[in-house]
């Protein structure tokens, strides 16, 4: 070979080396996330679950386009059945096996809720596309592919239940004892309607609230004072015919959050939610009610029983007998009951020691024998026995705590090698990433199967609804996402070695080279350790120097969102947005304690922006922080103590807690009056018990002190957080000549991520452009990585 040719070959690899090099960077963009791209987003909806059809080969899965969403209240939820997180969304199919998608219904109006009949032959959902404003049931027919709507009646449902025999559909309605006016007027102003006809003339509109002491003391009856209204559950239980379109009213009038058809298709459970248990608590009291779909006699099986907000429980698979555990804010016993369909026989089968913590709804798991039921305590799996009536722990998996059960059906544990071991999922506490792992059910011994740095439960569904298995039990569909990529939804057999995508919602991102997460660890200045989730620009290099946002949130371990995709998921507080700007961003925990929320906002972040700052990652001089609702509180707390920030945005946050405390909404609801007593910010008593306490943890008497430029932005319309905390703050600071600008959004509710498009993007560049400002960080429009200084 000559010198010619050899130089030649050489160049020709150097070449193609070039090219492997430069074609990743030209594949993807070095440039800021832009506004329009983080908003213009397919996002899974919230609260919804994967529907897997009976042989596997189809889910069916609810999919909101943020461009079509539309603004919404409580009013047009009730008025409509549609809420705002359901707003803009369509029913997507995609084939297990292939991954070939498709939008069924699309993109025209509202779409959601896709349940498959037993056989697959229909996927029922629910759709407003019929014109009427109204949620109506529809299926789709697969072999015929085609759209039909099954019948005119309201809906108001986050639930779509067949019966076994294809023949019906179970959902809940508006009242029919109601017109639809008066339906609303219930769910909004808690006022009946006979009620608001007597009182309101041609010439008055007056809204009557009322508190008698003297009755109460009369009848030894504790004072109320519920945080929210319970008619939002308000509704008719209905059996729809597919065929004919014929409803049948089952159950009339009650508050129903959950309801399941027992497995013989004989009769209906449901939890009944009928009060709180006490003034200043949001634990609610449930019934759970069974109803014969031959007879329609119903029968109370367990009274004033204790659940989280979703009411969950399970049928056996034989369909004798219901499972609940006692659950929600204030139960800490967590015990696993069971009761005959037919009413009575009611056993506690586990008598466990209380819970460190409360949790949210749990729905117990059964064998499939229907002998013994599975279900998570205080981080590990348990197992309780119906013939020994006695609950004994199967297994710890070491240094992780397992957060939920796989069910292979309605109540039922996944076991996929034939009852020998369950696989779980389980959350790392240290390396802050959840996982699947293999529990052998007899000796209790685990084995990771999948565990990446990522999120599997992120999506806000109910308890066991954010997997599906397929009825052959050979494969799980999950969803998975992590600091730098979105939500989708992945299968995999339970050996868990190929898992595969089978969904792409938002491919404009893989354009953008994403901001990369650590984990960052400091003392609180009680000595209490603390961890802190860092999102850092992209191409980060040690010994650069870049602005620091702090993202916090009071009583809160933020560092649990090192995993989720830019922090806080898709929207307007995608972090990512301001990590490919150059800015680093700190989501730090901030646990705190009875009686000292504000002080110990101080205790806790203070020291994590210090760290940060130790390792050279902060600039100390370019410090801006920012929240919202109780992350809102969170950022005047700070701003009131120290004047280390440059720059500050707090959203639909409050600074006056006595304010908060007796804010009241339409139905006489009083959320901030639980929340300050029991729930975020916890004082430990009323204004008339602990009165220093809440003048104490409110910024709004220290407004003189703050010396950090505010951005102030508030819904007009929120329902969580009262508009005029905001006009408050602003009033206060204004009158003080203090630096401050109020961003106050018309027909807006509490969160930005449910805001119109319009808003949405002025939300994000108004916040882009408050820090650039502030810290001084305008040269970063461009792209270009902040300098070490």
């Amino acid at each position: 070979m000559s010198s010619v040719q050899i130089v030649r070959l050489l160049l020709a690899a150097w070449t193609l080396l070039i090219i492997s090099v430069i074609r990743p960077a030209r594949a993807q963009s070095s440039t800021p996330l832009s506004v329009e791209d983080a908003l213009d987003v397919r996002t899974f909806v919230d609260l919804l679950p994967i529907a897997l059809s009976p042989h596997g080969q189809w889910l069916a899965y609810t999919v909101k386009d943020n461009r079509r969403a539309r603004r919404g209240d409580l009013e047009t939820w009730a008025r409509t059945g549609v809420r705002n997180i359901f707003t803009g969304s369509d029913v997507w199919i995609s084939n297990v096996e292939t991954g070939a998608t498709r939008n069924l219904t699309s993109g025209r109006d509202d779409n959601f809720l896709p349940a498959w009949s037993p056989d697959g032959h229909y996927l029922a959902f629910l759709s407003n596309r019929d014109g009427s404003g109204q949620a109506r049931l529809w299926i789709w027919d697969a072999r015929k592919n085609e759209l039909k709507r099954v019948s005119d009646v309201n809906v108001r449902a986050e639930q779509i239940a067949w019966t076994p025999d294809n023949r019906n559909i179970v959902v809940t309605t508006v009242p029919e004892a109601l017109s639809l006016e008066g339906y609303v007027r219930r769910r909004v102003s808690g006022a009946a309607a006979q009620d608001w006809k007597r009182n309101r003339t041609e010439t008055t509109s007056v809204l009557l609230y009322s508190a008698n002491g003297a009755d109460r003391r009369a009848t030894q009856e504790l004072p109320s004072s519920d945080p929210w209204n319970l008619n939002w559950a308000l509704r008719d239980l209905v059996l729809v015919d597919v065929r004919s379109g014929k409803s049948n009213v089952i159950v009339r009038s009650q508050k129903i959050v959950k309801f399941l058809v027992s497995p013989d298709g004989s009769r209906v459970a449901y939890t009944n939610q009928k009060r709180f248990g006490k003034a200043g608590s949001q634990q609610i009291l449930f019934d759970l009610v069974t109803v014969s779909l031959s007879t329609g006699a119903q029968r109370v099986v367990a009274a004033d029983i204790p659940l989280g907000f979703a009411g969950e429980f399970s049928w056996s698979p034989k369909g004798t007998r219901l499972a609940y555990i006692l659950s929600g804010p204030a139960e800490r016993s967590n015990d696993c009951y069971v009761v005959d369909a037919d009413g009575g026989n009611r056993k506690n089968l586990t008598s466990l020691p209380p819970s460190r913590e409360w949790r949210h709804s749990e729905t117990p798991l059964w064998d499939s024998a229907g002998e013994r039921i599975y279900f998570v305590k205080d981080g590990a799996l348990w197992r309780a026995s119906l013939t020994q009536n006695e609950a004994m722990e199967v297994a710890r998996v070491p240094a992780r705590q397992i957060v939920q059960l796989i069910p292979k059906s309605e109540g039922r544990i996944w076991t996929p090698d034939g009852g020998t071991s369950a696989i779980v999922v389980t959350h790392d506490n240290l390396g802050k990433q959840d996982g699947f792992y293999k529990i052998h059910l007899q000796n209790g011994e685990s084995a990771v199967l999948l565990e990446k740095r990522q999120c599997y439960t992120c999506r806000h569904v109910n308890e066991g609804q954010s997997t599906a298995v397929t009825a052959d039990e050979n494969h799980v569909v999950y969803f998975t996402e992590d600091a730098g990529h979105d939500a989708d939804i992945w299968v995999s057999d339970a050996s868990f070695e190929k898992p595969r995508r089978s969904t792409h919602l938002n491919s404009k991102f893989d354009k953008y080279v994403m901001g990369s997460a650590r984990l960052v660890s400091w003392l609180g200045d009680d000595g209490e350790p603390l961890q802190g989730a860092l999102l850092l620009p992209p191409g980060y290099q040690d010994g650069k120097r870049f602005p620091l946002i702090v993202w916090v949130y009071g009583s809160s371990s933020l560092s649990n969102h090192f995993d989720h995709f830019g922090f806080e998921g898709s929207g307007a507080f995608n972090m990512q947005l301001l990590a490919t700007r150059g800015y680093a961003v700190l989501a730090p925990d901030s646990p705190q304690h009875p009686g000292v929320p504000l002080l110990d906002l101080a205790k806790t972040v203070l020291p994590g922006v210090n760290k940060v700052i130790e390792m050279g990652i902060a600039d100390p001089d370019r410090l801006g922080v920012m929240g919202h609702s109780n992350g809102g509180y969170g950022t005047l707390g700070l701003i009131v103590q120290t004047n280390r920030f440059k720059a500050a945005m707090e959203a639909d946050g409050m600074g006056d807690l006595v304010g908060s405390y007796g804010q009241m909404d339409g139905s006489g609801a009083a959320f901030g009056s639980s929340n300050l007593e029991n729930g975020q910010n916890a004082l430990g008593g009323t204004p008339w018990q602990v009165r220093d306490r809440y003048i104490e943890n409110s910024p709004v008497f220290y407004l003189d002190r703050v010396e950090t430029p505010l951005l102030i932005i508030h819904a007009a319309k929120d329902g969580a957080v009262a508009p005029f905390l905001g006009d408050q703050m602003f009033v206060g600071l204004r009158r003080l000549g203090k630096e401050v600008v109020y961003a106050k959004y018309e027909g807006e509710d509490h969160s930005p991520l449910y805001w119109s498009y319009a808003n949405q993007m002025d939300f994000c560049n108004r916040m882009i452009s408050w820090f650039e400002e502030h810290l001084e960080t305008k040269q970063l429009r461009s792209g270009r990585s902040d300098a070490a200084r």
